[in-house]
């Protein structure tokens, strides 16, 4: 592997990972991707992003709140929310809505509540198929316009999307109550999401290590093995481990792709002690072999990477 690219994925790490920092375009600051991923594991960023469920089911954790989606369900992700998602269905197909809020009115005044400040996205996170009520049908519609705009990209779709958008807004400032927020449920997510944040630096830190312990990571976070336990599932909606596996097999795929390096080595630096266990989590977390994924030979799904 060429220095130079092995130095630009060292560096990558020593940031933090978790912190998804999306390229949004600044004059249009609008992308949408439908993707088949299987597993992504905790993560924040700026844009506001929604998701919804075009066929099969995934699972979701959203700010600690664990979702069993299906078909026809949206989720709204609010800008700096911690998110991730797992146990997909193989067949499963999610459309993928991000956009930065500077897209709107620079001040963000028409987009807050009158009283309590807060972004009118932040009202509701989950709307199930199964309602099937108007307010639903509104957001859907909404949604799949939006979706066949940028699809079909015809003259003016960009100012039809961001019309829409306004629109969505809209629906959820004058359709949604607004939730009055209590200063010790916001206390307690700061001091949730600081324990996390300590959770990922120490993972990202160490995944190359095959003895890393539930132990360890409880000590990271401050807190005893068995809360931890319960309080990370709580938090992310999956066990440590399963988050460590992710983690390692995250790291996996970007040595995959962006080195020559032998997959055994890859599996030793990724912190796998057995190569048969590096290959069946790689099959299980990516839907292919370490060697098929290199070689490209299936479209890359799991890699959130925009419609073109």
């Amino acid at each position: 592997m060429a220095p130079s690219r092995y130095n630009s994925i060292m560096m990558a790490m020593d940031q933090k990972p978790w912190y998804q920092k999306e390229k949004l375009d600044p004059a249009f600051p609008f992308r949408l991707w439908d993707s088949s991923l299987r597993v992504f594991s905790p993560h924040w960023h700026e844009p506001l992003e929604i998701i919804y469920v075009l066929r099969g089911t995934i699972s979701l954790s959203v700010d600690g709140q664990p979702i069993k989606t299906t078909e026809g369900d949206i989720v709204i992700v609010n800008s700096g929310m911690i998110h991730s998602f797992f146990d997909a269905y193989p067949e499963t197909l999610i459309s993928i809505f991000q956009f930065g809020l500077e897209l709107f009115d620079q001040t963000l005044i028409e987009l807050r509540d009158r009283f309590t400040r807060k972004l009118v996205f932040d009202r509701r996170f989950f709307f199930s198929a199964g309602d099937n009520g108007d307010l639903y049908q509104k957001i859907k519609t909404l949604l799949l316009s939006i979706r066949g705009e940028y699809l079909n990209k015809e003259e003016g779709f960009r100012l039809a999307i961001k019309s829409k958008l306004y629109e969505l807004a809209l629906t959820f400032l004058r359709e949604l109550p607004v939730k009055n927020p209590v200063p010790r449920e916001m206390a307690k997510h700061n001091y949730n999401r600081q324990i996390l944040e300590r959770v990922f630096s120490f993972v990202y830190s160490n995944y190359g290590n095959s003895g890393i312990s539930l132990e360890q990571a409880a000590r990271a976070a401050a807190l005893s093995k068995y809360y931890f336990t319960r309080f990370f599932r709580e938090q992310t909606g999956q066990t440590f481990h399963a988050y460590l596996s992710q983690v390692r097999i995250k790291r996996a795929k970007e040595y995959l792709t962006e080195s020559d390096l032998p997959v055994a080595e890859i599996a030793y630096l990724c912190g796998f002690a057995s190569l048969k266990t590096f290959y069946r989590l790689f099959k299980v977390l990516a839907g292919v072999s370490p060697s098929a994924y290199r070689s490209g030979e299936k479209n890359r799904a799991d890699v959130l990477s925009p419609v073109s």
